[in-house]
């Protein structure tokens, strides 16, 4: 009989198809249009649309459902349309990047072990014949001289060597177990996989290492672990064992994965990231052996189904905010949860994760990140200078993150500058003016803590108490520094909440954007707020006036926030207090 957590899946999975269909374009007199699927908030269709042909057979086995299998047949058929003279698919028809070839053969390779008895022999003899041409063109340029983010080379290990499974042919694990050995070099003393960022090996002024938690846990380590299978290569299966327990301890107790330092946090959604598969394949799987990882599964499942509405937003505060969903979201994630059913979904009595029970700061020297845990609170100071992108994530001794477990997130900071890195694979939102920065910083005349790769980040922990101290110069958005800008800052953490003190050489302004329900918020005075959120509240007290406070909202990782701007004294210092109520 079916158990509650595989129905948990089943409906999540069945809720996201049912809504994409209508999606679907009915244009028999265009092949070239007919069977895509339409997105509502990018007025396009998704070149990586097809891979949700394996979650629609995985959908028609299960339920017996004809609907799903048409839709399948259609995607499979406008498939087509993606495709090169060499074997490779585009990104987008707009997007000439091939590196996705690798998540295609995955996707039909699972579609094709699992409900090949589902298609007709003329669709069997195209989908062989695709398949055979992707393989050869991920052997021929999915290679380890090749700068490529990590994902990719996981993905073409995985995508290799269950190649040569399928086919039978030992040219695709040789090149399989190649890519493999690239990513068993690209794991740090913490035990996170690295990579995120070219050249994968490169190492900042600050010892810093391209590492994203969104990536890694719904790409990358899922990934690998599939190559481990299909190669039974034991030592890559230890890797990864090791790899999930160190990532597992960067979710926090809602579900959500805290990539507040992500390298490519401009796609940070907070239950996960835009364009990639999720975690739960993986756990799913590594569950049957260590329950933990089924109830992060589960977890991180559940933050999921709080982000739908039908189709999988891009944030929790999307819908409120007016932002349509982007339909690439569901597409990908529908995929790990059809694997995690067809493998036999993990039943378990709920237990605790990690991230349930305090801990003092521990430091991520590869990160230049502190990541603390007091009584109900969540915090992490990061001070990374790995420069992914112009506008990237926030640097200077940022507290990217602040949490609490009755308010949930508090601070949830991404990138500091918003802007379409992979167009294709993000959005706009049509509301500008509120459309805004929400990393809470100390900021002058075009200047910010953020920008700063310079800034000197120590803690010292004791008594219940995590002290935080940063030694700055503001800087402009290419981390030039500014002469006479200097700043200092503290932030005392402990299970009252967060104490943060600043004293810069010049006239400065905090900024600071709270998450919160627009209209459950008050402004008792000009010294004294309150937040009220899930049934709880946290308040936030000024030393000076506030100067301003207005509602603002941003894509990454998808909050409606309070942006209050704090000033100094006549001494060009402020403090404030963050606490429950």
């Amino acid at each position: 009989m079916p158990g509650a957590v595989r129905d948990a899946y089943y409906s999540l999975l069945k809720t996201w198809l049912d809504a994409l269909l209508p999606y679907q374009v009915d244009m028999p007199f265009d092949a070239s249009l007919d069977g895509g699927i339409l997105c509502p908030a990018c007025s396009m269709m998704h070149g990586r649309s097809h891979e949700a042909v394996y979650p629609l057979l995985c959908m028609a086995d299960l339920s017996g459902e004809e609907k799903y299998l048409t839709a399948a047949r259609k995607l499979l058929r406008w498939s087509e349309y993606m495709i090169c003279d060499d074997g490779s698919f585009y990104n987008d028809s707009q997007s000439d990047w091939s590196g996705i070839t690798v998540f295609a053969a995955l996707s039909l390779l699972k579609a094709l072990k699992y409900h090949a008895r589902l298609l007709s022999k003329a669709e069997l003899d195209t989908a062989q014949t695709r398949l055979r041409r992707a393989c050869e063109w991920i052997g021929g340029n999915i290679v380890p001289e090749r700068r490529l983010n990590i994902n990719y080379v996981c993905a073409g290990a995985a995508a290799l060597a269950a190649a040569a499974r399928h086919f039978s042919d030992d040219r695709y694990l040789l090149q399989a177990k190649a890519l493999g050995d690239v990513a068993l070099d690209c794991i740090s003393e913490d035990g996170l996989l690295y990579g995120e960022g070219t050249p994968v090996k490169r190492v900042t002024a600050q010892g810093v290492r391209p590492v994203d938690i969104g990536y890694n846990v719904e790409e990358s380590l899922p990934c690998l672990y599939e190559y481990a299978l299909e190669a039974d290569d034991k030592e890559m299966k230890q890797a990864v064992t090791r790899l999930a327990e160190a990532h597992l301890k960067l979710m926090l107790p809602d579900g959500a994965w805290d990539n507040s330092f992500g390298t490519r946090n401009f796609k940070w959604t907070y239950w996960g990231g835009r364009t990639s598969d999720g975690c739960q394949a993986l756990f799913n799987a590594m569950g049957k052996q260590n329950p933990v990882y089924a109830e992060a599964a589960l977890r991180n499942l559940e933050l999921m189904e709080r982000a739908t509405d039908g189709l999988l937003y891009g944030g929790l505060d999307y819908k409120a905010h007016g932002e349509k969903p982007c339909t690439h979201h569901a597409l990908c994630h529908a995929k790990a949860l059809a694997q995690a059913l067809d493998e036999g979904v993990c039943e378990f009595a709920r237990l605790s994760l990690p991230s349930d029970k305090p801990f003092s700061a521990h430091f991520y020297r590869e990160l230049n990140v502190y990541r603390a845990a007091r009584g109900k609170w969540r915090m992490t100071v990061s001070s990374g200078d790995f420069a992914y992108m112009r506008g990237g994530c926030a640097s200077g001794g940022v507290m990217t993150l602040l949490w609490h477990a009755g308010y949930g997130p508090v601070i949830a900071s991404a990138n500091t500058d918003y802007s379409l890195k992979e167009a294709h694979n993000q959005q706009l939102s049509r509301r500008k003016a509120e459309h805004q920065c929400v990393c809470a910083r100390l900021e002058a005349d075009g200047l910010s803590q953020m920008y700063d790769y310079g800034a000197a980040l120590s803690c010292k922990s004791e008594s219940g108490k995590d002290t935080f101290t940063v030694r700055g110069v503001l800087s402009d958005i290419d981390h030039a520094r500014t002469e006479g800008a200097a700043f200092d800052i503290q932030y005392i953490f402990d299970e009252t909440g967060v104490t943060v003190k600043a004293q810069a050489a010049s006239a400065c302004r905090f900024i600071l954007p709270i998450v919160c329900e627009w209209e459950k918020t008050e402004q008792v005075d000009s010294h004294r707020m309150l937040f009220s959120k899930n049934g709880a509240a946290i308040q936030l007290t000024t030393s000076a006036p506030m100067l301003d406070v207005s509602r603002v909202f941003n894509l990454a990782p998808g909050f409606c926030c309070a942006r209050i701007v704090i000033g100094p004294d006549k001494e060009n210092r402020l403090s404030f207090f963050i606490s429950a109520l």
